[in-house]
């Protein structure tokens, strides 16, 4: 009789102990995933001042080329090239208010895999189209370079250069574009390396960061 209640007392404080265990292994799993939480918020914090200093300088660009074609409108190639980098400067200040409204909108609060989603979306956005706007110099580097001669020294650049190495410009935007996506298509390590680099760091960071997390939560 003493041997069977031994017995269950030693079961229940075996179980006790179990529980006990358990308690501790969740709290411990809470307190990793939220220090990785925390972490991976604050390798975003650059990205998001960074995309504030370029709205501010879009927005001034925005103004200063509306500004410039505006007061250009008797000549042709003036007018164009202001109307080409003003339509350039609104796209640098939507490529900076999406990117700041997919960060601020990640809810830590949420499963590791929904926040994983959103910088996901975060990553396409800065690997296939942010690039663009540097891309597009192929076709604005002269626009820009009549903008500026003509605001500081009020010469023109020819029309027909203008046209000409427009058009050599989407030849060469084209022609890029296409073996960005040739590689790709076949997985080669430069292209990875390309959307890489455009992603960021702190992209890549707080990626892996919620990847450990998700490691961390299945073992």
């Amino acid at each position: 009789m003493n041997a069977d209640i031994e017995l269950i007392e030693l079961r229940r404080s075996w179980q006790a102990l179990e529980r006990r265990l358990e308690a501790q292994q969740a709290l411990n799993t809470e307190l990793a995933t939220q220090t990785r939480v925390d972490k991976a918020k604050a390798r975003l914090r650059p990205l998001l001042v960074g995309q504030v200093i370029q709205a501010a300088v879009g927005i001034a660009c925005t103004v200063f080329f509306a500004r410039f074609w505006l007061a250009h409108l008797d000549a042709p190639a003036a007018l164009l090239s202001g109307v080409l980098m003003h339509a350039w400067s609104v796209a640098l200040v939507v490529s900076a208010a999406t990117e700041l409204l997919l960060v601020m909108r990640i809810n830590y609060a949420q499963p590791v895999l929904a926040i994983q989603k959103y910088l996901g979306v975060l990553q396409y956005w800065r690997t296939r189209m942010a690039p663009l706007l540097g891309l597009a110099f192929w076709v604005l580097w002269l626009p820009l370079v009549a903008v500026l001669l003509k605001h500081f020294t009020g010469a023109d650049v020819s029309g027909w250069f203008l046209w000409a190495n427009i058009a050599v410009g989407v030849v060469g935007l084209v022609g890029t574009l296409w073996g960005v996506r040739h590689l790709r298509r076949r997985g080669h390590r430069f292209a990875d390396a390309i959307d890489a680099d455009n992603a960021g760091c702190g992209v890549r960071s707080a990626q892996a960061l919620l990847a450990d997390i998700r490691r961390f939560e299945a073992e």
